[in-house]
Order: structure tokens, then C-alpha cells, then sequence
């Protein structure tokens, strides 16, 4: 039995990618109880636990900031008993048994200008903890090949996530904050508005491909975030005829997701980078013909199902979306690659390789 400390911080506010990821890896874990035993904790005073998680009595921030100049303080006397730490949000406190740290993306890492202070600290956190000795999480080869550029002489484990779960088409539910625009086709982007999901240029292209599609829409389903102002100003350069067929719709629920997945013709996913993307995965679920781009992990999570572009040419850009939406042959390819492709990332051999790594590390 391998007894090992959990970082579940992410599955304590509002739901994220990260914490997407954080629940179903432990979720997961928690099936092999004959193998592991979890002892989750969390790094803050104001978040309401879960059931059987442990509060480290630290100020998160203070104490994200220390872990990133010194080693302390210390966690080890607040999880008697722990094997192995495992921080699955990029940040690993310092300790003297093993440590791992997963890292989806090096966005943070290689923009740190683009970053809140709040985030640059984690990554200041990350970097102290890999340099004395964390061992690396990579959720795809992408990121795996970013971070050996950035920590050549550390170790990174590559280890694919499984595929979200197929959703219950009978409870999904049509947004609220969704216009009504009738049975308008539209093109879905899921994810918060932060600058690397790319919403700029892909209004941009929207309204080059909407010239020639003139009932086609485009529903944005995120939280406001560090690029809602360049959006908003994306959208005030519209002419008004393309400018009302956007629609950002802000955060919804899974259900909502669920939905627009069903009902969309097309998904957009044109990020500058992504560590692996949920959203690739929930949209083939439902054989959603995607148009994603050449960077991060989309080209391996997607393989087939999608078409790729280079985020940074909005006009190829519009002329993918365009294909996709009106060539019934290649939609019949992607969501035919879509059922095989999903199949393809399974949890039971995601967590069957993490729990070697943790017996490797402890040995």
C-alpha cells in the first residue's frame, strides 16, 4: 500500500480544466484503494472542505511565495504517515520524502508577463520544487517536450490523462444566456477568456467565414478573463450584422455543455497552447467535427478528429471553419476519427502508470 498526499485544492471553487483533471485522477486513485491510500489536503483558510481532506494552516498566498525562495514552511508534520507528496496543480510543497508535480502546460512557464503575480509565484513555487528534486507529471508529449527544454536534468514522466466521461444526452439543457437565433447553425469555443485560448483572431476569422455563411453564428462559452478586454474590443470592430451573431455567453454548467456540443456544427479550439484539453475529448464524445490548432498537445489529443491550423493565420483560420461547416464529406471523416480517437485515452491506463511511478519513487 502506497500512502500518498493529494493536492486537491482545485476541486474546492469553481470548477476548472485543472480541477476537471484533479477530480478524475482522483476519483480514479480512490478505485484502486488496495494499491493507494489518499490523504488530500488543501492550501487554504477560507475554501469549505470536503469530506476527509486536511487543511494546512498556512495563508496560500504567503506560503506559495515562500516555497518559491525556501523550504518553508514545512507540511510534512500536517500529513503524518504520507509516502509520497503529489501536487497535481503545478505547485508541490518542499519535503524530504519523494515529490511529484503535475504540469499540464508551460504557458505560465514561457509567458510569465502574461500571468497574474498570483500565477508567476506558482510557477516560482514549481521551479524551486523541480530544481531540489520534484519529479515531473507531463499530461502529454507536448508539455513533456516544453519542460525538458526548460529542466534538462530533471526527471518528467509522461502520462496521458483518460478521456472525460460520455455525458447523459437526456440532461442536457440549452443555456439561458444563449440568444435565441432559432435553428442558425453555430460554431461552439469552450474555455475561459484568457489570452492563450486565441478568442481574438478567432472572432477574426468568424467574421470572415460568416460573410459567406450568412445564418452561421458563434457561441463563446467561458468565464471572463486576462483577454475579455482585446475580445470586447474584437467584437466592437465587427460590422453589426456579423457583431450579432457572437455570442459570448459566459460560464455554464455541464449540462449546458453538454448541449452546445450536440447542437453546434463545428467546435473551435484555436489555442496558442494547451497541456491537453478536455474540451477536444467532451466534443468527439458527442462526433463533433473540430477545427483546432497546430499547437501544445491539441495535435495529439485530436489526431485525426480535427482539422489543424496555425492559430496565428486568421484568414486559414476562416477558411477551416468555413470547410468544416459546409463540406458534409470531410464532417463525416472527423466524426468517423472522432469514436476511434476518443477511445484512445483511457483512465484505467492512466492510473495504472501513475501508481508505478508512485512505487518507483518510494522504493
Amino acid at each position: 500500500m502506497i500512502r500518498v498526499g493529494v493536492d486537491t485544492g482545485p476541486l474546492h471553487g469553481p470548477m476548472t480544466g485543472v480541477g476537471r483533471a484533479v477530480e478524475d485522477l482522483v476519483y480514479q486513485l480512490r478505485r484502486h484503494d488496495d494499491e493507494v491510500e489518499l490523504t488530500e489536503y488543501v492550501l487554504s483558510f477560507r475554501a469549505k472542505l470536503h469530506a476527509n481532506t486536511r487543511r494546512l494552516p498556512f495563508p496560500a498566498g504567503v506560503t506559495i511565495k515562500s516555497w518559491g525562495r525556501r523550504d518553508f514552511p514545512s507540511v510534512e508534520r500536517h500529513l503524518p504517515n504520507v509516502q509520497i507528496l503529489h501536487g497535481m496543480n503545478y505547485v508541490v510543497p518542499p519535503a524530504k520524502i519523494p515529490r511529484l508535480v503535475t504540469v499540464y502546460d508551460c504557458w505560465a512557464l514561457l509567458n510569465p508577463t502574461q500571468c497574474s503575480p498570483v500565477v508567476q509565484q506558482s510557477m516560482n513555487a514549481l521551479r524551486r520544487a523541480v530544481h531540489t528534486g520534484a519529479v515531473i507529471h507531463a499530461s502529454s508529449r507536448a508539455t513533456a517536450l516544453a519542460l525538458h527544454e526548460l529542466f534538462p536534468h530533471s526527471r518528467i514522466e509522461m502520462i496521458h490523462l483518460g478521456a472525460p466521461a460520455r455525458r447523459i444526452a437526456a440532461s442536457s439543457q440549452r443555456p439561458e444566456t444563449l440568444p435565441d437565433i432559432g435553428q442558425a447553425p453555430f460554431i461552439v469555443a469552450v474555455g475561459t477568456v484568457e489570452k492563450r485560448k486565441n478568442y481574438p483572431r478567432l472572432i477574426d476569422a468568424f467574421s470572415i467565414a460568416a460573410d459567406e455563411n450568412s445564418d452561421l453564428h458563434l457561441v463563446i462559452a467561458g468565464s471572463a478573463g486576462d483577454d475579455s478586454p482585446l475580445v470586447n474590443k474584437s467584437l466592437d470592430a465587427l460590422p453589426d450584422q456579423i457583431a450579432r451573431r457572437v455570442h459570448l455567453i459566459g460560464r455554464v454548467s455541464d449540462d449546458n455543455i453538454t448541449w452546445l456540443y450536440q447542437h453546434a456544427v463545428a467546435m473551435a479550439y484555436p489555442s496558442l497552447d494547451e497541456g491537453f484539453g478536455f474540451p477536444l475529448l467532451e466534443a468527439m464524445s458527442e462526433q463533433l467535427p473540430i477545427v483546432g490548432s497546430t499547437r501544445g498537445s491539441i495535435p495529439e489529443v485530436a489526431g485525426a478528429a480535427a482539422v489543424l491550423v496555425e492559430p496565428d493565420d486568421v484568414h486559414v483560420l476562416a477558411e477551416a471553419l468555413a470547410e468544416v461547416v459546409n463540406n458534409s464529406d470531410l464532417r463525416s471523416r472527423l466524426q468517423s476519427a472522432a469514436v476511434s480517437q476518443y477511445a484512445t485515452f483511457s483512465w484505467e491506463t492512466t492510473v495504472e502508470s501513475l501508481i508505478n511511478l508512485y512505487a518507483d519513487l518510494v522504493k
